[in-house]
């Protein structure tokens, strides 16, 4: 019984980063560069990737009371994408899961989650400690032979 004493008192280290951030304001930019990255992984068409990104950027940006900047695809690479979600993380939980929504939304506005759409939303939310937001089931194309 004593080992399990001992054992018990080893505290882990908290994988949480320490809140920085409680408005979404100064997090603007690095909402753009999630929102542009997650609309170019679903599109090879710019313009479409643009009407993906448009509405989750106007909500965010009036809940940021700042304008969410869509970005061009080589600024929207992981080399910018892993300090946005270092900057995010730093923030509450409810802006986390705003954006992370945002992100799947962003997603899913083509009603076509593609495989890499949905392996950076994972990313994303991983990085992000949130879990990923339900889709909501799409009929298959495939029909019964």
């Amino acid at each position: 019984m004593g080992n399990t004493d001992q054992r018990s008192a080893v505290a882990l280290p908290s994988r949480r980063a320490i809140i920085q951030f409680y408005d979404l304001h100064p997090l603007a930019s690095d909402c753009g560069v999630l929102l542009s990255a997650t609309a170019y992984a679903g599109q090879d068409d710019a313009s479409k990737a643009y009407q993906a990104f448009e509405q989750e950027a106007q909500w965010l940006g009036r809940a940021a009371r700042a304008e969410i900047p869509w970005l061009p695809p080589e600024q929207c690479t992981l080399g910018h994408i892993d300090p946005a979600l270092e900057r995010l993380n730093q923030a509450v939980p409810q802006i986390k899961k705003n954006v992370l929504n945002a992100c799947a939304q962003t997603v899913a506005a083509d009603n076509v989650i593609q495989e890499r759409e949905a392996e950076l939303l994972r990313a994303i939310a991983d990085a992000l400690d949130c879990p990923i937001p339900p889709f909501v089931s799409m009929q298959s194309d495939v029909t019964p032979a």
